[in-house]
């Protein structure tokens, strides 16, 4: 049986101790166009966050010559590649990886390689990450793996609270009216991700009510695993794990990060059967 290599993207967080055997595939950010950040050069996320209270970040999917160069390099050494790669709904680099793929496999037609779209993003996609190298682990194969992957995205579930409406009106995802008027009436909401876009779940006034809200949903039947999300706002991410204590963790990255601003936190849930 070959070995396989995992990798995921840019837009994905895979919890420890399982991010030391994935291959990250990065995406980028940038405040200028001629600076950008995300692969060799990078921000600390102190200094991002600082320049992103006053500037808006541009971010962009992975580069298809990294993306070629990485899986080349596994496949010359004779192992087969699964890539978990984040929604192809919130992403291009889900379709730019099928992509190159597409033309290593016939330029190495003996050699496996499967593209999972996890119809998730950040620990959602993370946490199935986890899932497959615990399968690699127990020597399960790569067909055995994906297969299963495939079969766990619905059990995937993923819930999250913007403090700040500053970031989503920036990015374009609520009008500046909608903006204001959240920030006026203290209204937090909960955000979730369906069929691999992200949708709102509920508006609730009020940072406890909605960890409330999200509690309830993950008392609502048993869990496999439950993971919180930092962002950048240290009391938010501890009140999150005082309502919902989960058994991992991951901060977002800073693709993310740029289109929803340090005052968030969440959830990601695997369901268990």
């Amino acid at each position: 049986m070959k070995d396989f290599i995992i990798f995921t993207d840019g837009d994905v967080d895979v919890p420890k101790p399982y991010d030391t055997d994935v291959v990250m595939l990065s995406q980028y950010y940038y405040f200028e166009p001629e600076t950008v950040y995300g692969d060799e050069l990078v921000l600390s996320r102190k200094a991002f966050f600082e320049r992103l209270s006053s500037q808006r970040a541009y971010t962009s999917g992975v580069n298809p010559d990294l993306v070629r160069n990485r899986f080349e390099k596994v496949l010359k050494d004779g192992m087969d590649i699964l890539c978990i790669a984040v929604s192809s709904g919130l992403s291009g680099s889900y379709n730019t990886i099928c992509a190159t793929a597409k033309e290593l496999s016939e330029l190495y037609p003996e050699s496996d390689i499967r593209i999972i779209d996890s119809l998730s993003a950040t620990l959602g996609s993370g946490i199935l990450c986890a899932d497959a190298i615990e399968m690699k682990k127990q020597g399960k194969s790569l067909e055995e793996t994906a297969s299963e992957m495939e079969r766990r995205l619905k059990l995937l579930d993923i819930y999250f609270i913007v403090d700040d409406f500053k970031y989503l009106v920036q990015g374009g995802r609520v009008s500046p009216a909608v903006g204001k008027i959240g920030d006026i009436l203290d209204i937090k909401p909960i955000l979730t991700i369906r069929e691999g876009r992200i949708e709102l779940y509920k508006k609730t006034r009020g940072l406890n009510t909605a960890l409330r809200n999200i509690q309830t949903i993950t008392e609502s039947r048993k869990a496999a695993r439950i993971g919180n999300i930092y962002v950048g706002n240290d009391e938010m991410f501890e009140k999150c794990r005082s309502y919902i204590p989960g058994t991992c963790d991951a901060r977002l990255n800073l693709i993310v990060s740029s289109h929803v601003g340090p005052n968030t936190t969440g959830v990601a849930i695997e369901w268990a059967e």
